[in-house]
């Protein structure tokens, strides 16, 4: 019998171990499109989306366990190892074979934010990617999906909210992985906004509003806004309720403050 490879933490490896969970995650996801599957490991989650019937394009970047994961599913076509980094994947080749395609994985906690973050851009540039559902800390999760008011609504709910709808969907106890976390995890599903969908102010200029608002977040909007660079000089005379503390405003409000501060802006000469 052959060993396992050994598990890298500085990779954030912890293995979903939990079938029903990923039979569960996996029936989230619409046939017909690719799934693009975020470290495979030894392929215990890949099994699941091709029992559900999913095409499934892999990405593993310890190859120490595509022997496993090879081995695991050897007589599945509906597979294709395409890349060892979501990070750096060649998302335009991708599109040159495929017109939608889907994303999931079991994150790794420290990479995060960078990965959403990097499935959000090519949203934004290019599109083509309909649906996310990742397995997350609980904690973080529960940010990406809260709601204006609620404990955890932060900048990145705002930015999220930007390119998609958010849903929580299920808590992933401890005793779900190997090796055992620390913390629970937690699914969530962002379904992508399509091109003409997304707003009509640029995303950098929103982002720097939001990051710089939240970065006050103790104080009023009126106070926390002024660290906001290019602010224009009659950004108080807007009608806006900026008594407010940042966790108080809604998506629909912060898009709404940044159409109204984007025409006091004086016109390119």
């Amino acid at each position: 019998m052959k060993s396992n490879p050994r598990i890298h933490k500085s990779l954030g490896q912890c293995f979903l171990r939990d079938r029903a969970i990923a039979d569960y995650i996996a029936a989230t996801l619409p046939l017909g499109e690719p799934v693009i599957e975020i470290g495979c490991g030894d392929g215990f989650f890949t099994e699941a989306l091709l029992d559900a019937g999913h095409q499934v394009l892999g990405v593993e970047i310890d190859t120490n366990w595509i022997p496993k994961l090879q081995r695991r599913i050897r007589h599945r076509r509906e597979f294709q190892l395409i890349a060892p980094d979501i990070l750096t994947l060649d998302w335009s080749a991708l599109f040159a074979k495929f017109d939608r395609i889907q994303v999931t994985g079991n994150l790794p906690y420290h990479l995060t934010s960078p990965i959403i973050f990097s499935v959000f851009k090519q949203v934004r540039e290019a599109g083509g990617i309909s649906r996310l559902v990742v397995m997350l800390q609980r904690e973080v999760a529960e940010r990406f999906a809260a709601e204006s008011g609620g404990r955890g609504y932060g900048s990145i709910t705002v930015l999220a909210q930007y390119h998609s709808q958010i849903k929580y969907l299920l808590t992933a106890p401890k005793d779900s992985f190997y090796p055992q976390p620390r913390v629970e995890g937690g699914v969530v599903v962002f379904d992508f906004k399509l091109h003409p969908q997304l707003p009509g102010v640029g995303y950098e200029y929103f982002r720097r509003l939001v990051r710089g608002c939240f970065a006050q977040r103790r104080k009023m909007l009126r106070n926390a806004i002024r660290v906001v660079n290019d602010l224009p000089t009659d950004w108080e005379a807007i009608d806006f309720d900026f008594s407010r503390r940042p966790e108080q405003v809604s998506f629909e409000e912060y898009l709404r403050l940044a159409q109204s501060l984007i025409a006091l802006k004086p016109a390119a000469s």
